[in-house]
């Protein structure tokens, strides 16, 4: 379902906003560089953009051809980029939770359950377990004034805990920002918290112009609302992939994914854009993430055959497989005590994220967290430290049979509740094309082990209590394409 078009004074209206503030962004870049600043001190405040369903290789600094994250890449520029970050799900409720707590799904109890998962009207959503720690409750205990600002209608519930303003309800880039910016100027002394997700990429994708047709195809023409929601889900063979027609509207989508990125990168612009005209930016530790990415047919013809989706859908959107164009994830941290020009290599997680941020704000880790600091590779007074490994685990997908991944020192298995196992070698077959579950099974059973123990300490049978759904919530799911 799509959600209603905007009014056409509006959209045209927005659209002229939009130019206005490329047009002012080229003339910055084209002014006399300032002089240097004295270093700054210690982080006092902190931004996290959650950039909803973006993948990492279609951002510039991880590699992507087109300039979807000029902005981004230039903040890159001035701090950390991890190259291997991972979420640990593969759609927003338990990998937002992740993110928020250093919980595991199976810790935190944020999603769905079921042997077979089918995310619906009739599926009961469980919100984070009682006493858990968020990022929100933590730093507002210790004097943040903090702010949630969330695109994505699923961050109810106890999401919300631990904010002083929560507005939670799906919006364009535009108005999220603006609605941030007013929130930021409101109380400009003080420590603050501030957490925004974007919802740009996620379908319905309806960028304004110039960014609905930023990007061209050879395939020509323009983008329309056919662009806007999935096609082509029900691919079954070569021949379907070599289709024409599927081979244009693959070139539009993707362009029209690039464009809603650049929409919004020119969005964080104009954030920090303020944070600087404040005085503000030399004190803010700001992490660019993503809760999760997006599958673009890069599995689909696998997925046709093995992946069991009750919805019949295969190749696209997120929260039933657990391929890397799902679980890797962009991360930027860039601020005081971060390294400048710095790439680290070093396999991190989501998890890791709350006790970094405490470490730089020096606050005390949660005793609940099972991350880790990654200080030590952000450290601008020292070189990298050497790589220190830990698993990556994902797990509880929205839909198909639930399934769990462990990556460990290059391989990859996933395991699924039917049985199904999935080995591979990252290493030599980054695009996961061959399983070689059956060809090493001692090296499936010791990732297996690994999987187990570190899952061990999840609390069993203990169950989450379910989120109540208003019937606003509920139709913005369904234009999103998560209800039926």
């Amino acid at each position: 379902m799509r959600l209603p078009r905007l009014p056409l004074l509006r959209r045209a209206a927005r659209a002229a906003a939009t130019l206005a503030t490329l047009v002012a962004c080229a003339a910055c870049s084209s002014r006399e560089p300032e002089p240097p600043h004295p270093p700054p001190g210690p982080a006092r405040n902190l931004v996290v953009i959650c950039i909803d369903t973006l993948r990492a290789d279609h951002v510039g600094v991880y590699g992507y051809s087109r300039e979807t994250t000029p902005f981004i890449d230039s903040l890159a520029g001035g701090g950390t980029v991890f190259a291997n970050a991972y979420a640990q799900s593969n759609w927003t409720v338990p990998a937002t939770a992740s993110l928020l707590t250093s919980l595991y799904p199976a810790e935190h109890g944020a999603g769905i359950e079921g042997e077979v998962r089918l995310l619906g009207d009739d599926t009961p959503l469980l919100q984070m377990r009682q006493g858990v720690e968020t990022l929100g409750t933590g730093l507002s205990r210790a004097g943040f004034r903090t702010g949630l600002f969330s695109a994505n209608p699923f961050l109810f519930g106890r999401f919300k805990d631990g904010f002083d303003t929560a507005e939670v309800g799906r919006k364009g880039a535009g108005e999220l920002t603006t609605a941030a910016l007013h929130w930021l100027d409101q109380a400009p002394d003080g420590p603050f918290f501030l957490y925004l997700q974007y919802m740009d990429l996620h379908q319905p994708m309806e960028p304004p112009a110039p960014f609905v047709n930023l990007f061209p195809v050879t395939e020509g023409g323009a983008r329309g609302p056919e662009h806007a929601d999935w096609n082509y889900g029900r691919l079954k063979n070569q021949r379907d992939l070599d289709d024409p027609a599927f081979r244009r509207y693959r070139a539009h989508r993707i362009a029209l994914y690039d464009g809603a990125l650049r929409y919004v990168d020119e969005e964080v612009r104009r954030l920090y854009r303020r944070l600087e005209q404040t005085g503000r930016a030399r004190q803010t530790l700001l992490v660019i993430t993503a809760d999760h990415g997006e599958e673009l047919w890069d599995h689909a013809l696998e997925e046709w055959a093995t992946g069991k989706d009750p919805r019949g859908i295969w190749g696209i959107g997120h929260g039933h497989t657990m391929y890397e164009e799902l679980l890797r994830t962009p991360l930027v941290v860039h601020g005081p005590g971060v390294a400048e020009r710095r790439t680290v290599a070093c396999p991190v997680r989501h998890i890791d994220v709350v006790p970094t941020v405490l470490d730089l704000l020096g606050l005390p880790p949660f005793p609940q967290a099972r991350g880790r600091s990654l200080v030590s590779q952000l450290d601008q007074s020292a070189g990298a430290k050497e790589c220190s490994e830990v698993p990556l685990i994902a797990e509880s997908p929205a839909y198909g049979p639930d399934s769990k991944s462990v990556i460990w020192k290059g391989r990859k298995l996933i395991v699924r509740s039917d049985g199904a196992e999935f080995l591979f070698d990252l290493r030599s077959d980054p695009g996961e094309r061959r399983n070689l579950a059956t060809l090493q099974p001692h090296l499936a059973t010791g990732l297996r082990t690994i999987l187990e123990r570190e899952l061990a300490r999840a609390p069993g049978p203990v169950r989450s209590e379910a989120l109540p759904i208003d019937e606003e919530t509920r139709r913005e799911l369904r234009a999103l394409g998560y209800l039926r």
